[in-house]
């Protein structure tokens, strides 16, 4: 039965196999319909049409991750990509709205046996049409009660959607670099064929450093400039409930609608443009775009585009001279405050608010062009700023991380790749688009996470079944670094201080013992390299010496970054907390800018002397893998120093500087959460962060009951060792 099941499937697909836009749709004869439209695939596919006419039940079959099939059906039917279809069905699941999500084959055939589990005739087959339908997927249905009649669906590719799909004569190189001074433009050209220009109605976007109203403007085909703000696209989530353009996510999903007729057959141009700095900004990034029809169908398709290699760059000099000229700008130049007329010039050197060798800029991937165009941002020239990116390419420190993903983002299989690698963080395919999404990966099944793309399809079995107690074991060891959440943490861009604390506090910070404690830098100096001075007395210094072994497991380590962090206190506490504070956007700048400097410094002296994992060195087994020494990011949070919500706040929300807030205890969850040896407040106030949930909640209105879990079993396991 099975065979003649299978070949009349086959006959019937290479019948229709030439034509045109169309596939072939096989179905059982007793299935009641005569037509699929793409929008009901659709619909079956994300689990929205549960039942066939006549109270049919459609269980979905898909085939396995990786499978050209799968990934058709994801792109082209979903609109997703499969993190993205993961965390869809995860969350239709954990909302109840279905009991299990599509079950996985790895073979049409194997889809077309599951039929042998029921009795009934699955020899009568009768051919629909789904009109330019780009699928690829796998499904069956079952009559609910005792009957167990088999009805098989199964859709296959017979051609692209449609038949003259969108090409680009040259793959768009992403991402699309907008950087440089007020006006700076790039631009981009796509073919696409007429059928299908005429179904375009807007061009989807996804933008780095998109952070404030009418800062891009977009052009197609010189039509009018349009300026991107939150009245003009719409922004996707979860990005939009954290304040959309302006808001607190560095990285932004946008949509533009456009106008019939915007898009036309043949060569398509699209011009992005940096229309003005803030004093902060020098340009943006285009991580990916596409054309979308009114079923918000993506009309390019992925081989119309390829990603740069940051392996494949070259310094723009590779002289010595060149070099060294390089090292001493970003060591010593004279700089201004931004880009903006008249900016005063500032004591701060390029090293002072990054690392101070700019290993920063090579570990994190910023291009050449973005190094000479921050260059120029500073007042320094074209060929400054071309020395500086010369001498950042020539270090010899790990690339593993991009300017967009976020610095420690948790996401599966981070752990399994080498301790320099974890600054990079899981990138940002690992944010996830829903809260709830986040469970599968707490209550997860015995195995190798990395390895089990599918987690989130068999959720009765691979998810309810693990809700067991011991996840909630307090002598366990829940790996929040492995668990991917929705809340996409500051980028590299937001760990830099805007004012550095020699412009800020002047001599009060110069002669402070925070500066000292770092390795003091001779400020008043104007020429040659310099270096933090690794006094004895300094951090730099202590770590520099030979006993750096004996200085972790002897825990003193610990106490001498507390030393830093009192340090940083004692210099803010005449400013930030007198009695009454009269609190301004200046006054939290500078604040809140002073202790960016001392996590970006600690970053900085953590990469230098390789301290990541080597906290095993302490606290023995019980200890995390990669852990840092400090509490130094938890009191990053605006709230350290009190900065309030609202107008003096971060961003000039209230809903901004909670983000902060959020973001930056969420990374001291990460980074050091206790290793089992918690003690009172150190080095996570578990009671403020678990109360700061519901500060970000009341903003905005969004909840996260799975990262909230998450940070109670990690606060239950903090002080228990195994």
């Amino acid at each position: 039965m099975m065979g003649l099941l299978t070949a009349c499937c086959g006959l019937l697909l290479e019948a229709q196999g030439t034509s045109g836009g169309d596939i072939a749709v096989v179905v059982n004869a007793d299935v009641p319909i005569g037509n699929l439209s793409f929008d009901d695939v659709r619909r079956l596919v994300l689990g929205d049409k549960q039942y066939w006419p006549g109270n049919l039940r459609v269980t979905l079959l898909l085939r396995a991750p990786v499978a050209r099939e799968r990934d058709v059906v994801l792109r082209k039917v979903c609109d997703m990509n499969e993190a993205q279809f993961r965390q869809y069905w995860i969350g239709k699941v954990f909302r109840a709205e279905t009991a299990s999500g599509p079950k996985i084959v790895y073979s049409n055939d194997m889809a077309l046996s599951c039929s042998k589990e029921f009795e009934g005739p699955p020899n009568r087959w009768k051919a629909s049409r789904a009109a330019r339908l780009p699928a690829a997927l796998t499904g069956y249905s079952e009559m609910a009660g005792n009957m167990h009649f088999t009805v098989i669906l199964t859709i296959i590719v017979l051609s692209a959607l449609p038949a003259a799909a969108a090409q680009a004569g040259t793959p768009v190189t992403l991402p699309v670099e907008v950087v440089g001074e007020n006006g700076t433009t790039s631009s981009v050209t796509v073919e696409i064929p007429t059928p299908l220009a005429r179904q375009v109605r807007s061009l989807w976007i996804e933008i780095h450093g998109l952070s404030y109203a009418g800062m891009v403007s977009v052009e197609i085909n010189e039509g009018n400039w349009v300026s991107l703000n939150n009245d003009t696209v719409s922004v996707a989530e979860p990005g939009k409930s954290y304040g959309g353009i302006g808001g607190g996510f560095p990285t932004l999903k946008v949509t533009l609608p456009l106008e019939e007729g915007a898009v036309v057959g043949g060569t398509n141009i699209i011009r992005f443009r940096f229309n003005r700095t803030d004093g902060l900004a020098s340009g943006f990034r285009v991580l990916a775009f596409n054309f979308l029809t009114s079923d918000s169908i993506k009309v390019l398709k992925p081989d119309a585009f390829s990603e740069e290699d940051p392996n494949t760059w070259t310094p723009p000099f590779r002289d010595s001279a060149s070099l060294l000229a390089g090292q001493q700008l970003w060591q010593s130049a004279t700089l201004t405050a931004s880009g903006l007329q008249d900016a005063p010039r500032i004591r701060a050197h390029c090293s002072d608010c990054h690392a101070y060798d700019g290993r920063d800029l090579k570990y994190f991937g910023y291009s050449n062009a973005s190094i000479v165009a921050r260059s120029r941002f500073h007042g320094l020239s074209t060929l400054q700023g071309q020395q500086i990116a010369s001498y950042i390419r020539s270090l010899p420190v790990p690339s593993p991380g991009r300017p967009w993903n976020p610095p420690y983002q948790p996401g599966p299989g981070l752990d399994a790749q080498p301790v320099a690698n974890w600054a990079a963080g899981a990138g940002l395919s690992w944010v996830l688009d829903s809260d709830t999404a986040t469970l599968p990966f707490v209550f997860r099944p015995k195995g190798d996470l990395a390895r089990q793309p599918d987690i989130g399809n068999a959720p009765e079995s691979a998810i309810v079944a693990a809700i067991t107690p011991d996840v909630f074991r307090p002598d366990g060891n829940l790996n929040p670094r492995e668990i991917p959440i929705s809340l996409q943490l500051p980028d590299w861009n937001h760990w830099l201080p805007r004012v550095h604390p020699l412009d800020a506090w002047g001599p009060a910070f110069e002669n402070s013992e925070f500066s000292e404690l770092y390795g003091s830098t001779d400020y008043a100096s104007s020429g040659g390299p310099r270096a933090p001075r690794a006094s004895r007395q300094s951090l730099r210094g202590i770590l520099a010496s030979p006993d750096l072994s004996k200085l972790i497991s002897s825990g003193r380590i610990i106490a001498y970054f507390e030393k830093w962090t009192n340090a940083r206190r004692a210099l803010l506490k005449p400013y930030v907390e007198r009695a009454p504070v009269e609190w301004s956007p200046d006054l939290a700048n500078k604040a809140y800018s002073t202790q960016l400097w001392q996590l970006v410094k600690a970053w900085e002296i953590t990469q230098e002397f390789g301290l990541e994992g080597r906290g095993r060195e302490l606290f023995g087994s019980s200890g995390e893998s990669r852990t840092w020494f400090n509490a130094i990011p938890a009191a990053t949070a605006p709230s350290a120093v009190n900065i309030p919500d609202g107008p003096s706040g971060m961003g000039g929300s209230a809903l901004t500087n909670e983000y902060f807030n959020a973001s930056w205890y969420q990374l001291q969850v990460l980074l050091n959460s206790g290793n089992h040896r918690h003690r009172d407040r150190s080095p996570v106030d578990w009671l403020y962060l678990i109360g700061g949930f519901q500060d970000l909640y009341r903003e905005s209105r969004r909840p996260e009951p799975a990262r909230l879990l998450v940070t109670l079993i990690k606060a239950m396991q903090s002080t228990d060792p195994r």
